[in-house]
């Protein structure tokens, strides 16, 4: 193995770098859900316990959008509910939701949150760039409004019996 050869002209004078790549968190997501939001009906609300917390409808499903805070200890957390629990069959439900948690939903993934199932994914808002924003968000909304008819013809609730 040889070593790596840097020109020397290319490295700052000054011994630091400072790119100013920072981005704005929050005009990334607004700008983000507005292109997705096709109801143009997209709520905000900011508290100070739970940061910054949107709702906007991407097809049949209501995306949720949490910002706990822009420092890099702060969380980004998308999720979209797509089914009420319980339902019949739940033991088949989950098995394939395993299933497709293992090959389908990449960066997201299916979870039981409020007797409900969700597809959800949540990243630390360290190193986020406005590409991550934008996956994460549209992931989680195409995942969901692709899943949730089926799942919710499939496995009906225990109320629809």
């Amino acid at each position: 193995m040889s070593p790596i050869n840097i020109d020397p002209n290319l490295a700052p004078s000054s011994g630091e770098v400072d790119l100013n790549l920072a981005i704005n968190p929050i005009e990334a997501i607004e700008t983000i859900i507005s292109s997705l939001d096709a109801f143009h009906n997209a709520l905000v609300n900011h508290g100070d316990d739970s940061g910054y917390i949107w709702k906007f409808k991407y097809g049949s499903v209501t995306v949720w959008v949490q910002l706990t805070g822009t420092s890099e200890d702060d969380t980004l957390t998308v999720w979209a509910p797509i089914l009420q629990l319980p339902v019949q069959n739940q033991p088949q439900l989950l098995e394939r939701l395993m299933a497709w948690n293992w090959l389908e939903t990449l960066e997201a993934h299916f979870a039981s949150f409020n007797q409900q199932i969700v597809v959800v994914s949540s990243r630390s808002v360290a190193d986020l760039s406005v590409g991550e924003i934008s996956r994460l968000i549209t992931l989680v909304a195409s995942l969901a409004d692709d899943y949730d008819d089926a799942l919710q013809n499939d496995f009906p609730g225990l109320s629809n019996s």
